[in-house]
């Protein structure tokens, strides 16, 4: 009862996200005047801890930021630091002054997430970011910073989203823009939702949408534009009863409304639909004696879905469509001597433990046998399955990537050379 006590307490305090607003870039918080090189660094503390290093996603919600005639105006965001209990953002302003730069802040630990920094984009072009999750399906750009010294628009779109990378588009932009900050939001299926993509030059309410049970409501912007004339003022609020969500953009005083074009979702953060493991149906071994097995590899892993054939010694990630939910594998060993067996297992069973989870087996070399074949069927998820492939002098192993609360990696198949 004492050592269950004590693992309560400790686990008590880890928490998977959270959200909140930052509010110490603001005209009326203490020492704050943002202009000729002023910086300063603020510090957001969680709630609790978290189990690993959250993503960090930050929008902002208020701007006031005075005209630019002589000068260049700056608005530079850094995400400092990241640690399992709050994060450090700093805000410097070279030149014009920013009277308001206010934020929205999420954390979330989830490997179905993943969320790209690109904070000081120079010169501004389109530009291509690998992604770690192979079943990210969508991906929103957000605005963050920028610097410009003139009447600006720019806006930005994701113009590719494939398995293996995301392609951010400037759809516009000009010589007075300075430099641009954004962030890349990214997402399987079943994290972001798409709300509404709405353009403006004028204040506006939001269409009524209906909540989303375990999901936050964000607003990013992905294009933004300013005359120059005037201060540039913007502001974004939100309204929320038990059951719907809106929200509603701002000006207030002189200054001027700077047209942009607002992009709402939902982002998940309590996922029930969870990746698995390939299981192993069906395994046939054949045992023969080659007449010719000295013209034959040493060993080969064949995938016939993927085309893919692997007999020499190394490793690497094989990433298997979605569309494939059926796998043929062939396992081919030639037998140096009398005194090796082959030992392989293969997941068979997820839900299952013990014995029933895997397949184990031995195979043996003999005076009337010097090659084993081992033909594996396996079951597979409609999603893109992300395969670890080794090959030793002493066997075969596949290791398979499940990204899902957490990254897991999960055995599929153990074939040993071994002496007997």
């Amino acid at each position: 009862m004492i050592l269950q006590f004590l693992f309560i307490q400790l686990t008590q305090g880890i928490i998977t996200q959270t959200a909140g607003a930052f509010n110490e870039f603001v005209w009326n918080a203490p020492g704050f005047l943002c202009q000729n090189g002023f910086t300063k660094t603020g510090n957001i503390n969680f709630q609790d801890s978290f189990a690993n290093i959250p993503k960090i996603i930050i929008v902002p919600n208020v701007m006031d930021i005075t005209p630019v005639f002589t000068n260049q105006l700056i608005v530079q965001i850094d995400i400092v630091s990241v640690t399992l209990t709050g994060f450090s953002i700093k805000i410097t302003c070279p030149n014009n002054k920013v009277g308001t730069f206010q934020m929205r802040w999420f954390a979330i630990d989830d490997s179905r997430i993943e969320v790209i920094n690109e904070l000081n984009l120079n010169p501004i072009a389109s530009k291509q970011y690998p992604i770690q999750n192979p079943n990210i399906k969508k991906a929103i750009v957000s605005i963050l910073n920028f610097g410009y010294n003139g009447p600006f628009d720019v806006g930005l779109s994701v113009s590719e989203l494939t398995s293996t990378h995301v392609t951010v588009n400037v759809n516009s932009a000009n010589s007075n823009l300075i430099f641009l900050g954004y962030q890349v939001i990214l997402g399987t299926e079943e994290v972001i939702s798409y709300i509404d993509k709405v353009s403006s030059t004028s204040v506006y309410t939001s269409q009524i949408y209906p909540l989303q049970s375990n999901s936050y409501f964000v607003i990013s912007f992905n294009n933004l534009g300013h005359t120059n004339a005037d201060t540039l003022k913007l502001g974004v609020s939100i309204s929320q009863t038990s059951t719907t969500i809106n929200y509603q953009t701002q000006i207030w005083g002189p200054g001027t409304y700077a047209p942009n074009t607002l992009q709402s979702f939902f982002l998940k953060f309590n996922i029930n639909q969870a990746y698995m493991a390939m299981e192993c149906f069906t395994i046939r071994i054949n045992k023969i004696f080659y007449r010719n097995s000295d013209q034959r590899p040493a060993f080969q892993l064949d995938i016939q879905e993927i085309n893919q054939v692997f007999n020499t010694i190394g490793s690497e990630t094989v990433i298997v469509d979605e569309s494939i939910t059926l796998l043929n594998i062939h396992v081919y060993y030639k037998c140096p001597s009398n005194n090796k067996k082959v030992h392989s297992q293969m997941n068979k069973c997820n839900s299952c433990t013990g014995n029933n989870k895997i397949y184990n087996l031995n195979h043996y070399c003999h005076g009337s046998i010097n090659s084993i074949n081992i033909y594996a069927k396996y079951n597979a998820q409609s999603n893109n399955k992300e395969l670890i492939i080794t090959r030793t002098t002493n066997g075969i192993t596949i290791i398979q990537t499940l990204r899902n609360k957490s990254t897991t990696q999960q055995e599929i198949l153990l074939v040993e050379f071994l002496d007997i």
